[in-house]
């Protein structure tokens, strides 16, 4: 299983991480738990609140050396980042009532990839035939392949973040039908027969991977307090479990696949339409 840090940049939390979440996978079974990508467990269903969104907002902070932070009230489902805790509920960065407080660190554990086919495209120009017999024309079409990324939550990811999940390492997975940022362009000449009041073109249609990764948020601390003075365990709710996700929160990375010679894979189509018979030779 692949997972891809959020932050690179700041070494000693990203080594710190990477290390934790190399091993939750063992500790992500306690009980009876079920452990996802990464070991991680899915808390979809099993906390109150909108946790797809808890996990997109939690891992959409900007990571600090001592990792990212949030707030649960585990009576409501509320969830709330550091600053919104500290600003709305409480001016300390303690536990208050039915609000419980953790940090960790964010990762991206790739769960699945499959192939598609993408939308089809012209990439020649329409060449008519207005007269009475059949025609032949060169055509001449070109395509450059295409990369993107989209949430199931939330808004639009930033390249910066795509680039960061899968340029290379969970692609590498995926072998050279992988395509991401791997631009390839072609451009062919053929020669097609075009009938009587007909307009040709050539499309075609891009064989696409899809790697799915899910956001996973791995504990450091959690705290609370039930009136009973503060408490701190370094498990999800004290339950045992030191990774998870929410199910329903996922970020897809789709790109044209190339051959093994690195040209784009894919289909070419003839297709035609009928021109209007006023403008053809009878």
């Amino acid at each position: 299983m692949r997972l891809i840090r959020k932050s690179t940049v700041r070494k000693y939390g990203a080594v710190a991480a990477t290390t934790a979440l190399a091993v939750s996978g063992l500790l992500a079974g306690a009980g009876t738990a079920t452990a996802g990508p990464a070991g991680a467990t899915n808390i979809r269903g099993v906390d109150p609140g909108d946790t797809d969104r808890m996990i997109e907002r939690l891992c959409n902070q900007e990571t600090s050396l001592t990792g990212v932070y949030g707030a649960l009230n585990v009576e409501t489902g509320e969830f709330k980042t550091q600053d919104e805790y500290l600003r709305d509920v409480f001016g300390l960065w303690k536990p208050a009532g039915p609000w419980e407080l953790f940090r960790g660190w964010c990762g991206y554990a790739e769960a699945s990839t499959w192939s598609i086919k993408g939308d089809t495209v012209r990439t020649s120009r329409w060449i008519g035939n207005k007269g009475s017999a059949d025609d032949k024309e060169t055509f001449v079409s070109s395509y450059s392949t295409k990369t993107f990324a989209k949430k199931s939550v939330g808004g639009t990811i930033s390249l910066s973040l795509a680039k960061s999940i899968f340029s290379g390492t969970v692609g590498g997975s995926a072998g050279y039908e992988w395509g991401w940022e791997k631009e390839s362009k072609f451009e062919t000449r053929s020669e097609k027969t075009i009938p009587p009041c007909r307009q040709v073109a050539v499309t075609w249609t891009p064989y696409q991977r899809v790697v799915r990764v899910n956001p996973v948020f791995h504990v450091e601390d959690y705290e609370w307090n039930k009136g009973d003075g503060d408490h701190t365990a370094h498990s999800w709710r004290d339950r045992g479990y030191r990774t998870i996700y929410s199910h329903g929160y996922y970020i897809d990375g789709i790109s044209d696949k190339l051959l093994p010679n690195g040209q784009p894979d894919g289909r070419e189509d003839k297709i035609e339409e009928k021109l209007d018979p006023k403008s053809c030779v009878k």
